[in-house]
């Protein structure tokens, strides 16, 4: 008989999210051209040349994420994960498509989440934000593996 698993809904999707309240969390903001590999990028040292040029009111390295806290939807039985919204500008100009999310605290600087913004944007001397209230980071506790 094949075997299942599932995590518990309280302690699964809270390991990880217990996580992201203690790190310092960055969102750096990727070129139009990045290609985002979940199999393989790990790191931000595995995508930092994709980043966008750092100039145009752009910092190399992206933003932090201030304010991080979690919530547990039991209804959906995941852990939602959110933080301040993150703003370039004004005076913002650059192209991007994808921001990374990542652990800009520890020497290893992992990688959480990619943002795919769904088309390239092309800010010019203006102002780029990504709001936390839609793009927030889930984990789910279930269904069963």
């Amino acid at each position: 008989m094949p075997t299942t698993s599932q995590w518990f809904a309280q302690s699964g999707g809270n390991l990880i999210a217990r996580l992201w309240v203690p790190q310092t969390m960055n969102v750096a903001l990727m070129k139009p051209s990045f290609v985002p590999n979940i199999d393989t990028q790990l790191r931000f040292s595995d995508v930092a040349a994709e980043e966008v040029a750092a100039g145009g009111g752009y910092l190399t390295g992206g933003l932090v994420i201030a304010s991080r806290q979690i919530s547990y939807d039991a209804l959906n039985n995941e852990y939602n994960m959110l933080g301040d919204d993150v703003i370039w500008g004004p005076g913002a100009t650059f192209s991007t498509r994808y921001g990374i999310i990542y652990e800009q605290s520890t020497a290893d600087k992992f990688l959480w989440g990619i943002l795919d913004f769904g088309q390239q944007y092309d800010v010019v001397n203006g102002y780029f934000a990504v709001d936390f209230a839609s793009a927030a980071l889930s984990v789910a506790a279930g269904p069963p593996v």
